[in-house]
């Protein structure tokens, strides 16, 4: 059937029409700015549905249709999470829904500065990394006691914790849990110049052994200025073949950190971080030294000292003794100021 000319006119203006409106259409919803500058870091956490990313996007004002940006999405086939990566992204204003979508899936997302220190326990670095990054914090404990990768850096899970050092880390925001341990993994490496592992060996020490002895010394002390005092009395009983007595470790063992009276049954206890039971030292460190004590104890002074006790006006130092008779007596005037205090456990 051939069309008349208005018929053929009709035609044209309908397509035209049609032409005109996929094109505002799809201006509308791949050029059109769309994004909203707003304040802060977007955060996109790992698992996130498209659905819940671009809510999420809206809710936060940063942008202003969210209907068109899950449309451009579906429309170019991005289902399930449109290809978003997980992660800390600065989003500037004016951005259309091309551009939008190419920044959150391009991983070009903002890292973070990770910090953690005065830590205790695996679960204390645990706890704090999590609440920084995207992960887990039952998943960050898998991966630092996870006996294959302690294997494959040539230790045990026990000496492999001397390898975290308290810092600040720059690290991606969604980055996994064994990628984090291996990155604290290659700064200890970086930290252990071959002038540090010289210094270790002259005293005897590995690297792991120095930072068991550093979270020995940090326990017993939090005033810096004799921490190398600390660290040569503990070498000096090394060296001598004489068990470290550091109530620290046997604190440690019994696991009850309110403890601020070591007593004689608590000496009972067979656990290998007893240093009052077994020579040497423990199998691991009893916390996470900062830098400092690492390089107290490679800097660790040398003195005849083979003894040591709190100081009896509470003050955080320590009187030394090459003597045990000299000990006693600094015990005693000790063992009287706890008695004054009512500390008796």
């Amino acid at each position: 059937m051939m069309l008349n000319g208005k018929g053929t006119l009709k035609a044209l203006a309908v397509l035209a029409i049609a032409a005109v409106s996929f094109g505002l259409w799809g201006w509308n919803t791949a050029f059109r700015p769309n994004s909203r500058e707003a304040e802060g870091r977007f955060v996109l956490a790992p698992g996130t549905s498209l659905d819940s990313a671009i809510v999420q996007m809206g809710l936060e004002g940063r942008i202003q249709s969210a209907a068109s940006f899950g449309r451009y999405l579906r429309w170019r086939g991005w289902d399930d999470n449109g290809g978003l990566r997980p992660g800390r992204y600065m989003i500037p204003g004016g951005l259309d829904n091309r551009a939008l979508a190419r920044l959150l899936r391009s991983g070009a997302r903002e890292a973070v500065r990770v910090r953690f220190n005065s830590a205790r326990l695996p679960e204390d670095v645990a706890e704090t990394v999590s609440d920084q990054m995207a992960l887990e914090q039952n998943d960050i404990l898998a991966a630092m006691k996870d006996p294959l990768t302690a294997a494959r850096n040539g230790t045990d899970v026990e000496a492999f914790r001397t390898r975290f050092i308290p810092n600040t880390y720059e690290v991606w925001y969604d980055m996994s849990a064994p990628d984090f341990v291996d990155r604290l993994v290659r700064e200890w490496k970086i930290w252990w110049s071959l002038e540090r592992r010289a210094k270790a060996e002259a005293l005897g020490l590995t690297p792991e052994e120095a930072g068991i002895l550093a979270s020995i010394v940090k326990s017993e002390t939090s005033q810096m200025e004799e921490a190398p005092t600390v660290a040569g009395l503990y070498l000096n009983r090394l060296r001598r073949g004489m068990r470290l007595q550091a109530d620290p470790t046997l604190i440690y063992a019994l696991g009850d950190f309110s403890i601020r009276r070591v007593l004689n049954v608590h000496r009972k206890i067979d656990s290998p971080y007893n240093t009052y039971k077994y020579s040497g030292l423990p199998p691991g460190p009893i916390n996470y030294p900062e830098p400092a004590y690492l390089e107290a104890v490679l800097n660790a002074e040398e003195h005849g000292y083979i003894f040591m006790c709190a100081r009896e006006d509470f003050s955080g130092f320590h009187a030394f003794a090459t003597t045990n008779r000299e000990h006693e007596k600094n015990a005693r005037r000790y063992r009287k100021a706890l008695d004054k205090q009512g500390v008796y456990k």
